[in-house]
């Protein structure tokens, strides 16, 4: 074949090699053309295949291969190799291709051969229809294949229609569900921990989410005319949680009381609000509340706070214990004096931490943290005038980020990233009472079976009646118990892999006695290293500049 873009050296074009038969009066004779420059030469399959098409078997295989081996370049030759003094003749034939997914169809045409016949335009829609296809047939360009009938060239004349996917149902929230509890830094360097705006207060009958319903989508068809159907659409379900109701079309979800909106383990609940105008001293002892709390005091050591919401505190945190389903803010710090605990599963906002234990599900953010251990499933930011971290361990899921790490006088500090410590503790904690139940297990059957055969001889008292009752019922609830702690170690275990994005940046100084550890890498700092990001590759931990 000519190709125009390529030439020999000596200017002349590039040809493939290529042949045609001659029916002589005696016999059938091949005409062989070699190839021209870097064109490719005739293989010996092409001839085959053209005299199987022509129905000529009686053929001298040795000559023909032996000239399509040696053929030299821009050669002609003429080879004798049948007797054959007639040829059969063969009508025109069409070919009918459907693609795999059913959804096109092609037709092409294998020429006449010796005054063959050509196919009338009812014949190729015979064959187009014989081969199935009955769905979104072109008849126009049937007939422009019939006009132009161009050897071995695909005609697409069925086409088939593709069906319209539909959309899910989503929910929109009517409050901020994914609110940033990163303070502001003013001007002068300083943090403000007051204007947070982290409560989302609603009213009595306030729709907090509204279901946007699925639309289904529009069934399509192949060219085989079976229809083909678009993936099912799904609604979710609307989060209700305490003090909420779904409206009576099911499409809305309702505060029913006035409180704060709080969307945790995919529910929403509204909570109130419990308020301590002053300390939180012995003229109030301990609280333990379903909603927030606001202390606008101090909270003394000793005391503590359990809220199913947030806790926000004006005052300053003493060797107190804050439980919080919900966020906890310090606008001033806690002095721990190593008794002091922070646990939230939401965040952690506090002034400074000092001599604290605190846990957290989301992120711990502060201006400084001292001699304090602190762990969170998202990341510990410290920044602001001091953006100090020194001694105590840090461990975070995602990452460490803070101005200063460590000291001048090399004071033992430790930081963790990679993988969340919450979820691993966790996990821990279903393993070690799953091991705990299955040995209450068989203590439970161990009793039932000797119960059951003191009841088999005639020897069950009615207190040994009643043990056995209650020995059954209890090895049903272990097992309830066994069954749901295996669904939550299931869960766990994807979110327990090591993370590969975990980092500690320092935009000032990590200083020397500093121990970093990133997933299953570890690295002691021996000489002050600025203005730096540390990550994990493959087994080492390496430097880079802050980001």
């Amino acid at each position: 074949m000519y190709n125009p873009d390529k030439f020999t050296r000596s200017g002349y074009p590039n040809f493939d090699g290529f042949f045609d038969f001659e029916l002589r009066e005696d016999g059938l004779y091949l005409i062989l053309h070699g190839p021209m420059g870097k064109g490719k030469p005739v293989e010996l399959d092409e001839f085959l295949s053209r005299l199987r098409q022509k129905n000529i078997t009686n053929y001298d295989y040795a000559k023909i291969k032996e000239a399509v081996k040696n053929i030299k370049d821009s050669e002609k030759l003429e080879i004798y190799i049948s007797d054959q003094q007639e040829l059969e003749v063969i009508d025109e034939e069409v070919v009918v291709n459907i693609s795999k997914d059913k959804m096109f169809a092609v037709i092409s045409f294998i020429p006449p051969e010796n005054n063959g016949r050509l196919l009338s335009y009812e014949e190729v829609m015979h064959a187009i229809e014989s081969a199935g296809v009955n769905f979104g047939i072109d008849e126009n360009e049937v007939k422009r294949a019939l006009e132009e009938r161009k050897p071995n060239y695909k005609y697409v004349i069925a086409k088939g229609l593709k069906p319209v996917e539909g959309t899910h149902g989503k929910l929109e929230f009517h409050f901020n569900v994914n609110k940033d509890l990163k303070p502001k830094v003013l001007e002068d360097g300083s943090v403000d921990f007051r204007n947070l705006d982290i409560i989302n207060n609603v009213s009595k009958g306030q729709v907090l989410v509204t279901l946007i319903p699925a639309q289904p989508g529009t069934p399509g068809m192949d060219v085989l005319g079976r229809e083909i159907f678009p993936p099912k659409v799904k609604n979710p379900t609307l989060p209700k949680g305490k003090n909420t109701e779904i409206s009576e079309d099911g499409l809305s979800l309702i505060a029913t009381i006035d409180g704060q909106a709080i969307y945790i383990n995919n529910k929403v609940t509204v909570n109130q609000t419990y308020e301590v105008p002053n300390n939180v001293d012995n003229s109030v002892g301990n609280i333990d509340f379903v909603g927030n709390v606001i202390v606008k005091g101090n909270i003394l050591t000793g005391f503590s706070i359990k809220a199913g919401g947030n806790v926000e505190v004006y005052g300053v945190v003493e060797g107190a214990c804050i439980e919080a389903q919900g966020d906890i803010i310090l606008y001033r710090g806690i002095q721990g004096m190593s008794r002091g605990i922070l646990k939230s599963m939401g965040n952690v906002v506090a002034r400074y931490i000092e001599n604290s234990t605190v846990e957290a599900m989301g992120n711990v953010t502060s201006e400084a943290i001292m001699h304090s251990r602190v762990k969170c499933g998202g990341s510990v930011i410290v920044e602001g005038k001091k953006g100090l971290i020194v001694g105590g361990i840090i461990r975070a899921g995602k990452e460490v980020n803070a101005k200063v790490i460590g000291s001048h006088m090399a004071t033992s500090t430790e930081i963790e990233v990679g993988i969340d410590p919450t979820i691993v503790e966790r996990y821990r904690y279903l393993k070690d009472e799953q091991a705990n139940i299955k040995k209450e297990i068989i203590k439970t059957n161990q009793a039932i079976d000797l119960l059951n055969k003191m009841k088999g001889t005639n020897r069950l008292t009615d207190d040994k009646r009643a043990l056995l009752q209650k020995s059954i019922r209890t090895k049903v609830f272990l097992n309830d118990r066994l069954k749901s702690i295996k669904n939550e170690m299931a869960d766990l275990e994807p979110l327990m892999e090591e993370r590969d994005d975990g980092k500690v940046r320092a935009f000032n100084v990590i200083h020397p006695g500093v121990k970093v550890t990133i997933g299953t890498a570890t690295m002691y700092v021996r000489e002050e290293i600025k203005y730096c990001t540390l990550y994990k590759d493959n087994a080492d931990i390496r430097t880079t500049s802050y980001s």
